[in-house]
Parts: C-alpha cells; structure tokens; sequence
C-alpha cells in the first residue's frame, strides 16, 4: 500500500491520450484544457467480466447522446469499444473498469464559448475489478439522504461533478458510503448510484426520463430488465421521500457496485428483506449469460 493510501496494483500502467498509449505517469494534458478550466466534457465507464464489456452499445448510445447534447464533436462514440479492447490488452486484464473521458479540447486565450471547433482530448484507462465469481450477494451499506442542489441535465453523464463529489463526501464523513439526492420532495438518485426502493410488495425507481436529473443507468436498466425476469413488480414513476422512508427495502446500483442492500438511512436501520438478494442473483445470472455471448439486454 502506497504512503497516500492507494493500492498501487490499482494503478494503470498505460493510459490512451488521443490515439496512443502512453506510460501512465507520462500522460500530459494541457492546463489550458477545458475539461481543466470549464469542466467542458463527458464521460462514461463500463464494467468488464471476462474480457465482455457489459452492454457495451447501451453505454456507446449514452455517449453519444452526452456529446450530441453538449455539442463536442470530433470523437465518435462507437470507438468506446475498440478502445475498451485495447487497453485490457494493454494491462493484461480480463476482469475491469475502463473510464472513457472526451474534453472539447483546448483553445488559447480563455474563453468561455469556443470561436471555431476544437480537436477533442481523448483519455481512457483501465483498472482491475472483481471478477464475477467474486460477487456472490448484494454488499450491505448504509446512505445518507441530502438535498438535491446539482445543476438540471444529469441525463448527460459530464465531467462537472462537484456537487456529487460534495455530497459523497459528506455520506463518507458520517460513516457511510452514499447520499440519496432529494428535490421537490421526490427521490432523484444517488451521487454516483441510482436507487430502487421496495414499496408495498413492488419495486419502485424514479423513472429515467421523467425529467433530466437523473442519469439513465445501464446497471438500472439491467436491474428493472432482471426484476420483471423474475416476476417482481416493478414501477418507474416518481418516489417520494415519504415513500422512500417507509421502504421495506432500499438498494443502489452502478456498474462499480451491481447492486448493494441498503441497513440504514441517515442512522436509522431498515427491517430488509430479501427481495433484492433475489434480484442481485437474477442480474448475476443475466451478466453471466452475456459474458457466455446468449442475448440479454442492457447493464451505470
């Protein structure tokens, strides 16, 4: 273990910055980036088993969108997955998490709308993660619940994340490992999860495109794709706080996480259940059949 506490067998050797490979602690990117300036640029990261990008296209499309939106051009979304291919070569990894970020590039003097378009900054790379037969039942933590004050398009995925870093990290200072985002009295999502709730026998998630604070997750849409799979009700439509906090159950999911149970809310225990342990089987089960190439659909 490194002196800053990091495990350095979680460091990438190589990074790719524009079209080539270069030594991790090589890498430059100019301060004049506007990535570094305005936090002007997207980004996505997709879960790897066994050499298989886990829905793959549905994070190219989500991209793509992301760079439509924000109008950076010069990147084409669909080469996510020949640069997924390279740097698992790269750093002989068969089970990862490969981060894709696209800046609109750099441009001198500072300006806040760019005069002509840029050539975009390109960087990726790649870092261990557990293997699927490693994840054999939904992790237990606890989240805290905080105010939603981010900007309104978190249907992009951006780079801008301050506010999330903010409210993660007051989840960490009080002991836990998320903070569930509130606005207008309804659930929006986690600072870097979406959330699911069990309510009156159904499971329920704010629903992704209800309005634009919530980021359509891949791991989400594999979750409500595996619960209806398995018989269980479920309901995308808005979730109160109320409602929340009277959930027999409450679980999160990203593509770090899968899906992890949640004890407790801001301290307080929740009785559980074990309707997401059977739901986190069923997406195990749905993971493994794409890593074996059988048809599933997607998987934050």
């Amino acid at each position: 273990m490194a002196a800053d506490g990091i495990d350095p067998n979680l460091w990438p050797r190589q990074v790719l910055l524009g079209d080539t490979l270069v030594p991790a602690h090589e890498a430059r990117i100019s301060p004049f980036d506007r990535g570094f300036l305005f936090g002007d640029g997207v980004y996505e990261m997709v879960r790897v088993f066994d050499r298989v990008p886990l829905s793959i296209h549905a994070h190219q499309e989500r991209l793509a969108t992301s760079l439509l939106e924000t109008g950076i051009s010069g990147f084409d979304a669909s080469r996510y997955s020949s640069i997924v291919d390279q740097l698992l070569i790269a750093e002989d990894l068969r089970d990862a998490c490969v981060y894709l970020q696209v800046t609109r590039g750099c441009e001198i003097p500072r300006q806040h709308v760019p005069h002509a378009p840029l050539d975009p900054t390109i960087f990726a790379y790649a870092v261990p993660s557990p293997s699927l037969a490693d994840l054999t039942g939904p992790v237990s933590t606890t989240v805290i619940l905080r105010p939603d004050d981010r900007w309104q398009r978190c249907d992009l995925k951006t780079i801008g994340l301050l506010p999330n870093v903010m409210a993660a990290a007051l989840a960490i200072d009080a002991g836990s490992s998320e903070a569930v985002l509130h606005r207008d009295g309804l659930i929006s999502e986690g600072s870097h999860s979406n959330v699911l709730a069990s309510v009156d026998g159904a499971i329920v998630t704010p629903q992704v495109g209800a309005f634009r604070g919530i980021l359509p997750g891949t791991m989400l849409a594999l979750a409500i794709e595996s619960a209806r799979a398995a018989g269980i009700p479920v309901e995308c439509r808005p979730l109160s706080v109320s409602e929340f906090l009277r959930a027999d159950e409450i679980a999160i999911t990203s593509s770090r996480r899968i899906l992890h149970s949640i004890s407790a809310i801001d301290g307080r225990s929740l009785p559980g259940g074990p309707l997401f342990t059977r739901l986190f089987d069923r997406m195990i089960d749905s993971i493994a059949a794409a890593v074996a190439g059988e048809p599933t659909a997607a998987a934050r």
